[in-house]
C-alpha cells in the first residue's frame, strides 16, 4: 500500500524556474513542448531532404507544409473531442494549407488568379487521367507531394500526442528519407543525421513521458524537472550514435541504400508506365530507365541517363538494337495502341510470312545477356523471332509487322537469349523509286496526328522540304534540318498545354533524341508519309570487347522508322550525336555479316521452301534452336503477398487499437481497467443495467466467470479511485493489475463459449 506523498519544498530559484518553463503552456505542458521540439527536428529533416532533392524545379518549399501538419496534429491530439470530429476538421485545414502552398507554383498575378489556375490545371490533369493520355504538367505532382507531406506529418504528430507511439511516426518518415537518398546521386546529406538525432530524442522523450504517466498513476514521487535532468544523457547517446553514423563511409551507405532500393523496386519498375504517363517531368535521378518500353513514351526534359549496365550483347557490328515502337502522337509524347498479342513459343518465328514480301533486307542475329531484369526482347531491326517464349505485339489484324516482343516469364539477371531481326539495305535509287502505294494497315495506323497540332508545324515542314519531290528526299531534308539542332539532355520539357514539336521547332531549337525523333515522325506525317518512332539502345564501339558490347543506361536512344512500299521500314536518325540514317542500312544494323545469298538468309528463304532452311546450314535456325539461359527469379509473388499480408495485419492492428481505445481517452489506472472489463463483459453477454453499482456488477460478473474474488478487488480499486481520498491508496497497482488480468481470462473463456452454437455445447456435454 502506497503512503502519503509529502509536498516537496522548493527554493525561490526553483519556483522561478518552474514558472519559466510553464510560461509557454498554451495547449500543452512544457514537457509536451519538449516532445514537439524533438518531432520538429525529426520531420523537418525529412522535409528538407525532399526539398533539397529538387524533384521539380521551382517547387514551393516543403518545410512550411510539414510544420503546419505537425502543429495541426499536435492541437488535434490535445482537443477533447472524438476522432470523427477531429480528422474532418484537420482534413479541411490541410486542404487550405496545401492550396495556399501550391498556388505559388501556378500562373497569375494575384493569389485568387493563381488558385483559379490550380483549379483549371488540376481539372485538365484529371481529364488526362480519364483519357489515358500523357501529362506534361508538374503541378499535380507538386500538389501530391505537399498533400502527402501535410497528412503524413499530421498523422505522425497525432500518433505522438494521442497514442504516445514514436514508431508509428518515425518509421514512415525514415522509409521516405531512405528512398529519397537512394534516388539521388551522391551521398546522404546532413538531413539524414538530423533525422537520426531527432528520432533518438523523440523515442527517449515518449519513453520518459510514458513512465511519468505511470508514476503519477501509482502516486510515485519523481523530480519535477526529470526531463531536463535526463536531457544531457539523451544528448550524449544521440551524439555517440551520430558520430558512429558519420564515421562509416557515407558513399558505402548511399550505394547500399541504392542497391536495396533497386532490389525492392525491381518487380514493379516495368509497371511504371502510369507514373511516367502522369508525372514524366519529375527528375527521376537513379530511378527507372529513360525508356521502359511500356505503353507510353513521354517526352521529358532535364534527362539524366545513368551508367548502370543493362545488357551484354554479342553482335558482328555496331548500330541500333530495338525494343519497341510507338504509333500514336498525343502532343506531349507517344502511345502504343491497337495491338494484337500472339503467344509464340521459343524457337518459332514470331512474324507471319507477310514479313518476307519486302525486298533488300538483311536478317540479323543478336545474343543478349541480361544484367538488369527486364521483359522486352531486343532485336537488330524489325523483330522476327527469338528462342524464348514471347508475346508478339503487332498492329491489329496484321502479323507481318511486329512492334514488340515481350517475354512471357520476364528476363532475370544472367538470362541469355538469341533474337532475329531484319534491316533494310535498299539503296537511295530504290527508295526514291518506291512510290507512295502504301498498304491500308500502314496508312490507317502511321499517319495519325492530334487535332490540336499547330498549323505552323505543317508550314515549317513545307519550308524545310523545299522542292524535294520523293518521300525519301523529303525525309532526308527533314533529317538534315533537325540534325542542325544542338544535342542537349538538359532542355526544359514542354510547358503545360504546349505541343512538343512546336516547342522544339520554334523555342528550343536544341534537344536530344526523343525530341528530334518525335519532330521528324510528326513532320513526315504532315506530308502523308507513314512514320513512327523506334526506341531501344545503341551498340557503342567504345564499349566493345571483340564482338561483345556493353549496353548501359546512357546508351538509350530513339530514332525514326519510315515506311517505303516494297522495302518496309527504313531507319533515319535526326539527332546529331550519332550518324544519320537512310539508304544502305546506314546506322540501322547491329549485325553486318548476314547478307542475302549467304546460307540462304534472305527473308524469302526463311519463309520459303523447307530445303532452303536446312537446320544444318542456317545460322538463323541454329540461333532459334539454341537453348536459352534462364535463371530462376526470386518468388516475387510470394514476397509481395507476404508484404501485403504484413501491411494488412499492421493496418488492422492499428485499426483495432484505435477501436479499442476509442472512448477510453482521459481514463487512467483502475478507471481504465474498469472500463475495459465492462467492455469485455458486454462481449461475453454479461452486460447489466445502467443503475448497477460496482459491487453488484462485480458479484454478478465474478460469479458468472468463476472469478468473484478478482472482480471484487477490481471493484474496490475502482471505488477507491472514483470516490476515495486522492492522497490515500489502499489497493496497490500490482494487485489491481493482477485482478484485472485474471478477470479478463475468465471473460475471454465466456466469450469463446458464447461463440460456440448452443447445440454443439449440448452435444459436448
Amino acid at each position: 500500500m502506497a503512503g502519503l506523498n509529502p509536498p516537496m519544498t522548493q527554493s525561490a530559484g526553483r519556483r522561478f524556474g518552474s514558472a519559466a518553463v510553464r510560461a509557454p503552456r498554451m495547449v500543452m505542458s512544457w514537457e509536451d513542448w519538449l516532445t514537439f521540439g524533438a518531432a520538429l527536428i525529426t520531420f523537418l529533416a525529412v522535409a528538407v531532404s525532399i526539398q533539397d532533392a529538387n524533384w521539380v524545379r521551382d517547387m514551393p518549399p516543403i518545410v512550411p507544409t510539414a510544420l503546419a501538419g505537425l502543429l495541426v496534429g499536435m492541437i488535434g491530439a490535445r482537443v477533447r473531442a472524438t476522432a470523427l470530429a477531429i480528422h474532418p476538421a484537420a482534413l479541411a485545414v490541410g486542404i487550405v494549407v496545401v492550396a495556399l502552398m501550391v498556388q505559388n507554383y501556378a500562373d497569375g498575378e494575384t493569389v485568387f488568379e493563381r488558385l483559379g489556375d490550380v483549379r483549371t490545371r488540376m481539372k485538365d490533369w484529371f481529364d488526362v487521367v480519364r483519357a489515358g493520355d500523357i501529362s506534361n504538367d508538374n503541378l499535380p505532382f507538386v500538389t501530391l507531394v505537399h498533400g502527402v507531406t501535410f497528412f503524413a506529418t499530421y498523422l505522425a504528430s497525432y500518433a505522438i500526442y494521442r497514442w504516445h507511439n514514436p514508431w508509428v511516426a518515425i518509421l514512415p518518415g525514415g522509409i521516405v528519407l531512405l528512398a529519397n537518398i537512394a534516388l539521388q546521386k551522391g551521398q546522404p546529406t546532413g538531413a539524414f543525421l538530423f533525422f537520426l538525432f531527432g528520432a533518438i530524442l523523440l523515442i527517449a522523450r515518449l519513453h520518459l513521458q510514458k513512465n511519468q504517466s505511470r508514476w503519477r498513476r501509482d502516486k510515485v514521487e519523481y523530480p519535477e524537472f526529470i526531463s531536463l535532468s535526463a536531457a544531457p544523457l539523451t544528448l550524449v547517446v544521440a551524439g555517440l550514435l551520430l558520430f558512429i553514423a558519420w564515421t562509416i563511409p557515407v558513399g558505402n551507405q548511399a550505394n547500399a541504400v541504392a542497391s536495396m532500393w533497386e532490389a525492392v523496386t525491381s518487380p514493379v519498375r516495368g509497371n511504371a508506365g502510369t507514373f511516367n504517363r502522369l508525372f514524366h517531368n519529375v527528375d527521376s535521378r537513379l530511378g527507372a530507365r529513360l525508356h521502359d518500353f511500356g505503353d507510353v513514351l513521354p517526352i521529358q526534359g532535364n534527362v539524366k541517363l545513368g551508367t548502370r549496365t543493362l545488357y551484354e550483347v554479342k553482335a558482328t557490328g555496331g548500330g541500333l538494337i530495338r525494343g519497341t515502337s510507338y504509333d500514336e502522337y498525343t502532343g506531349t509524347g507517344w502511345k502504343a495502341t491497337g495491338r494484337d498479342g500472339v503467344r509464340i513459343n521459343g524457337g518459332d518465328f514470331a512474324a507471319s510470312p507477310e514479313a518476307a514480301e519486302y525486298e533488300q533486307r538483311n536478317v540479323t542475329i543478336l545474343q543478349v545477356t541480361v544484367t538488369d531484369a527486364d521483359g522486352t526482347v531486343l532485336t537488330a531491326g524489325i523483330p522476327l523471332g527469338t528462342n524464348v517464349a514471347v508475346t508478339a505485339q503487332s498492329p491489329e489484324g496484321f502479323r507481318g509487322d511486329i512492334e514488340r516482343l515481350e517475354t512471357r516469364r520476364g528476363l532475370n539477371e544472367g538470362d541469355t537469349y538469341n533474337s532475329i531481326g531484319s534491316v533494310s539495305t535498299a539503296s537511295e535509287e530504290q527508295l526514291r523509286e518506291a512510290g507512295t502505294d502504301y498498304p491500308q494497315w500502314v496508312t490507317d495506323r502511321y499517319l495519325q496526328l492530334p487535332d490540336k497540332l499547330p498549323k505552323r508545324v505543317r508550314d515549317q515542314t513545307q519550308r524545310i522540304i523545299g522542292t524535294a519531290a520523293t518521300p525519301y528526299d523529303q525525309a532526308k531534308a527533314i533529317e538534315e534540318y533537325l540534325r542542325s539542332f544542338t544535342y542537349d539532355l538538359n532542355v526544359e520539357a514542354a510547358p503545360p498545354g504546349r505541343d512538343v514539336v512546336d516547342y522544339l521547332l520554334f523555342d528550343l531549337k536544341r534537344g536530344y533524341f526523343d525530341f528530334q525523333a518525335t519532330a521528324m515522325a510528326v513532320m513526315l506525317r504532315t506530308l502523308g508519309i507513314p512514320a513512327r518512332v523506334g526506341v531501344g539502345y545503341i551498340l557503342d564501339p567504345n564499349e566493345r570487347n571483340e564482338t561483345t558490347y556493353t549496353v548501359r543506361k546512357d546508351d538509350a536512344y530513339t530514332w525514326v522508322e519510315v515506311f517505303f512500299p516494297k522495302y518496309g521500314w527504313v531507319t533515319f536518325n535526326p539527332t546529331q550525336d550519332r550518324p544519320s540514317g537512310g539508304a544502305g542500312g546506314a546506322f540501322g544494323s547491329a549485325a553486318e555479316g548476314l547478307t542475302p545469298g549467304e546460307n540462304d538468309l534472305d527473308l524469302n528463304g526463311l519463309f520459303g521452301d523447307a530445303e532452303l532452311v536446312d537446320p544444318d546450314k542456317s545460322p538463323v535456325q541454329d540461333a532459334l534452336g539454341e537453348t536459352p539461359v534462364e535463371n530462376e527469379a526470386p518468388p516475387w509473388v510470394l514476397i509481395w503477398t507476404l508484404v501485403g499480408a504484413l501491411i494488412a495485419i499492421t493496418v488492422f492492428a492499428f485499426a483495432g487499437r484505435f477501436a479499442w481505445n476509442f472512448g477510453l481517452g482521459g481514463l487512467e489506472g483502475p478507471s481504465r481497467l474498469w472500463a475495459k472489463a465492462h467492455r469485455f463483459a458486454g462481449w461475453a453477454r454479461l452486460g447489466g443495467p445502467a443503475a448497477e453499482t460496482p459491487r453488484e456488477w462485480s458479484r454478478r460478473v465474478g460469479h458468472a466467470v468463476h472469478h468473484p474474488h478478482d472482480a471484487g478487488r477490481l471493484a474496490d480499486a475502482y471505488e477507491e479511485t472514483k470516490y476515495g481520498r486522492p492522497d490515500l491508496q489502499r489497493v496497490d497497482s500490482a494487485t489491481t493489475d493482477d485482478a484485472y488480468r485474471q478477470l479478463r481470462k475468465g471473460l475471454f473463456r465466456s466469450i469463446a463459449e458464447n461463440a460456440v452454437p448452443e447445440r454443439f455445447r449440448r452435444d459436448r456435454s
